[in-house]
């Protein structure tokens, strides 16, 4: 738990969200009352050398950076923290889908009956070398067809539920907790950053008719669809927005911390004419204070052709898990790469879909550094670490999951799309 800080009243709890991406760890410490929006009282970033896509690449290196983010966010909150809320943005992410029934005989189908397949489902995921970051059923089906959000009362001869699961690879969860106790922190809980970002970005709305949430980190691109207020599928791409920079170093040779800062005050993701005609200072790879002159479209070039591949994967992806048609047609970006000039122009001619920028939302009190689409994750852990009641379903499940058809997800989706 964690002690009373600065500001704190009777009845409400200090809460705490920890967010080690991959090439930063941003803190939040808030205060949660019921019925109000946790309210942000410390806050604190700082770049680490000790992840890499974020994984764990460096103990030493990410354990300093964790300890001392999370020492001056609580010289900002006037407070100490004892566990944290953290998220997981990358170590092998993925979705599965584990269907499970059982018979009814024709009766009415009562509470006991619902948790008898969540038990059944539970037993449905074997040990495969895989830990489990959440579960949850999806979707209920009655005698064999039909997608039932909620079956309490109706009348089946079988009674079946898909029970959606996302999980990571072992080792790097184990790191990353290792990294965080290491920085003598406890941990409430560990949640995929796209859920958290999805919680912090998403409107009730569009959970609920669709949409799918494209967060384009550092060194991962996550993309996530949500429909009936579910996470009905998921999918990691090993691509960032560190390779937009790369390539930059590559096109105008230029040191690193120079392309990242003409990406954000000079890049964009649309080309027009004018970018021909003007010029920029470039600074040389090799040092010194002579810069170069190179046209602005020399850099537009760089980026685009990067973000080609990116989106190209991304909607490879959006056929993968059964984002198509009709109704499958709103997109928000979030992650630090959404913050690019124009790149809400540029995806919506891509993958021919609305698109929108996601920027934290449901808090408050957030720092003006943090309102960035970049923090939507760590504005979603925070909310998360709000909650009175743990949101995993699967508590108490083996750390494992199993092997499924792969047509699963898109069954699945397609049962989600057939009941907006």
């Amino acid at each position: 738990m964690i002690g009373r800080g600065r500001g704190q009243q009777r009845g409400e709890r200090m809460v705490a969200a920890l967010d080690v991406g991959s090439s930063k760890v941003a803190a939040l410490i808030g205060i949660a009352e019921e019925g109000e929006p946790p309210r942000v009282i410390g806050s604190h970033q700082m770049r680490c050398e000790g992840l890499k896509n974020g994984i764990v690449v460096n103990l030493a290196a990410t354990e300093a950076a964790i300890r001392q983010t999370m020492d001056k966010a609580e010289r900002n909150a006037g407070t100490v923290v004892e566990s944290v809320t953290v998220g997981m943005s990358a170590g092998g992410l993925e979705s599965d889908v584990a269907s499970v029934e059982v018979e009814l005989g024709g009766q009415r189908i009562e509470r006991p009956d619902i948790d008898l397949v969540h038990q059944e489902g539970r037993a449905r995921i074997d040990p495969a070398g895989r830990t489990i970051l959440h579960a949850a059923p999806a979707l209920y089906t009655i005698d064999g067809q039909g997608a039932v959000m909620n079956p309490l009362g109706l009348y089946a001869r079988t009674l079946g539920a898909d029970i959606h699961i996302v999980s990571a690879d072992t080792a790097p969860l184990r790191n990353l907790d290792t990294a965080v106790r290491s920085a003598d922190l406890n941990i409430s809980s560990i949640v995929a950053a796209p859920l958290a970002s999805g919680r912090a970005a998403l409107s009730p709305e569009e959970r609920e008719i669709g949409v799918a949430l494209v967060e384009i980190g550092a060194g991962v691109t996550n993309v996530a669809v949500f429909a009936q207020n579910l996470l009905a599928g998921f999918s990691s791409i090993p691509i960032g927005g560190a390779a937009i920079t790369e390539d930059i170093v590559s096109a105008l040779g230029t040191p690193r911390a120079s392309a990242e800062r003409l990406k954000a005050l000079k890049g964009s993701a649309s080309a027009v004419p004018r970018d021909n005609h003007e010029m920029i200072d470039v600074p040389p790879i090799t040092g010194g204070d002579e810069m170069r002159r190179r046209p602005r479209s020399e850099l537009v070039q760089a980026i685009r052709t990067r973000l080609d591949i990116i989106f190209g994967l991304v909607d490879d992806r959006f056929r993968e898990i059964g984002f198509v048609g009709p109704r499958a047609n709103q997109v928000v970006l979030t992650g630090g790469a959404a913050s690019l000039a124009g790149i809400a122009d540029y995806a919506e001619s891509v993958l021919g879909r609305h698109v929108r920028i996601g920027t934290p939302a449901g808090i408050s009190g957030l720092p003006e550094a943090q309102q960035a689409s970049a923090y939507t994750a760590l504005a979603g852990l925070l909310l998360y670490a709000s909650d009175e009641t743990p949101f995993q379903w699967e508590e108490g499940l083996a750390a494992s999951l199993p092997s499924s058809s792969p047509s699963a997800f898109k069954r699945m989706f397609q049962a989600l799309k057939a009941s907006f």
